[in-house]
């Protein structure tokens, strides 16, 4: 059989899918690639088709499956729009995204290996820059513009993805009922109508 655009795409999804429970059961350092491969149902060499290790399949899951795919797809007309109206669009679509089952089932399976496997670490700092570059990058052209006050963008950034972070960290790993008793709206809301009176013009 061919190997097709659609092809390799669904099978690189069937792998992901596989990883995501084979991480989720034995953790990502125990897992190994013939864990996956049962998972999948495919023979272990066929991995290597479509990811060099098994890090990469840890990375293909992070960028995929988390906000950083989100960030990528915002189109330049989106990134002009007024910061009220792209946050919020933002900061909602980002929730819907990472409190998904897929997402809270990884997010549980990485806070435990970020803390403990020096090699997983990096994989998440590294898309968490890339999602902090990239609202950085909105922060200061919103300030160019004169839409919003002068201040260190990259720090703007960290501190908007913290807020959230921080919401999604405490409903989906503490499972603490303080969070959970908001809705993704009410969260969306506060977060950037907080952001914003510090950031906007006096």
């Amino acid at each position: 059989m061919a190997r097709t655009p659609k092809t390799v795409e669904d099978r690189r999804e069937q792998i992901l899918a596989a990883a995501m429970r084979a991480f989720a059961r034995k953790g990502f350092t125990r897992a190994t690639n013939k864990d996956i491969a049962q998972e999948a149902g495919i023979t272990p060499g066929l991995i290597y088709h479509y990811f060099e290790n098994k890090e990469a399949v840890l990375k293909a899951m992070i960028e995929e499956r988390s906000p950083v795919r989100l960030v990528r797809a915002l189109s330049q007309e989106l990134q002009t729009l007024p910061p009220e109206t792209f946050l919020r669009l933002v900061t909602q679509q980002a929730l819907q995204r990472v409190e998904s089952e897929d997402f809270v089932q990884m997010l549980r399976v990485m806070v435990p290996e970020a803390i403990h496997n020096e090699a997983v670490s990096p994989l998440i700092a590294n898309a968490l820059r890339e999602v902090v570059s990239s609202l950085s990058s909105y922060f200061a052209a919103r300030m160019e513009q004169g839409e919003l006050r002068q201040a260190d963008s990259m720090l703007v950034a960290q501190t908007f993805l913290g807020s959230v972070m921080a919401f999604v960290l405490r409903r989906h790993v503490l499972r603490d009922p303080l969070a959970l008793q908001y809705s993704q709206q009410e969260i969306a809301d506060i977060v950037v109508t907080t952001i914003l009176e510090g950031l906007l013009p006096r």
